[in-house]
């Protein structure tokens, strides 16, 4: 192997486009979700190079609005959307998937590949991209967070984030009675909400799915500090 294969193959691999899952894969910048859907953490200059190697062509910033110069250098190497997503749990998202969706329509001909970021990769693009994936394949909510956790250990989508998506499961999959909901699944399993998933379950239904409202009459103002995804 010469010196540049090893170059490029140490490149692709801290990109986490090389398609391969390992014990370093929490490390990236970037995880490889599907043949042309990439997410990640928020790219610096240093990183454009590397990106379009790994043939990244369209890039589409999860941000605030005060971050929108720090990616401003993204502009002369890609086709660029910017949302503006703030990491809360009361921030609404689902009136930007119909951007996002056609961009990442664009981004899915030929040999490009589209990257979806926000800060760390964690919440915003994570529930990004699981949205895109469940209007793709009219998936349902807990069965594509595991799908694309398994890519991306780390993403961890807040409770606001995670019930609007069980809304957008709704759309196409309605529970079954007696059945557990993807929200309840994902708030016991992963968020580790400390109650049985039959009473997240019931507090769900009479809440309309509203995480923080069901945790919170669960639990009044006394939250649990264990429970993760509450980002205020």
């Amino acid at each position: 192997m010469t010196l540049l294969d090893r170059i490029t193959d140490r490149a692709l691999a801290w990109l986490g486009l090389d398609l391969d899952i390992d014990l370093q894969m929490e490390e990236r910048r970037f995880s490889p979700i599907t043949p042309t859907l990439t997410l990640g953490a928020r790219p610096g200059p240093e990183h454009v190079a590397a990106l379009k190697e790994a043939g990244i062509t369209h890039v589409a910033s999860c941000l605030g609005e005060a971050a929108r110069p720090k990616v401003a250098f993204l502009q002369p190497h890609f086709h660029t959307l910017f949302l503006t997503v703030h990491d809360g749990v009361h921030e609404e998202i689902t009136s930007m998937l119909p951007e996002l969706s056609e961009f990442a329509a664009q981004a899915s001909r030929g040999d490009s590949r589209l990257l979806v970021h926000c800060e760390v990769g964690v919440s915003r693009s994570a529930t990004m991209v699981i949205a895109l994936l469940m209007e793709r394949e009219r998936g349902r909510f807990f069965e594509t967070f595991r799908d694309v956790r398994a890519r991306r250990p780390q993403i961890l989508p807040n409770v606001g984030f995670a019930s609007q998506l069980q809304r957008l499961e709704h759309q196409h999959h309605p529970l079954a009675d007696g059945e557990p909901s993807s929200l309840a699944r994902y708030l016991h399993q992963v968020c580790k909400v400390p109650v049985e998933i039959e009473v997240l379950q019931d507090m769900l239904e009479r809440h309309e799915y509203d995480a923080l409202a069901a945790i919170r009459a669960i639990f009044g103002e006394d939250v649990p500090r264990v429970i993760q995804g509450m980002r205020l």
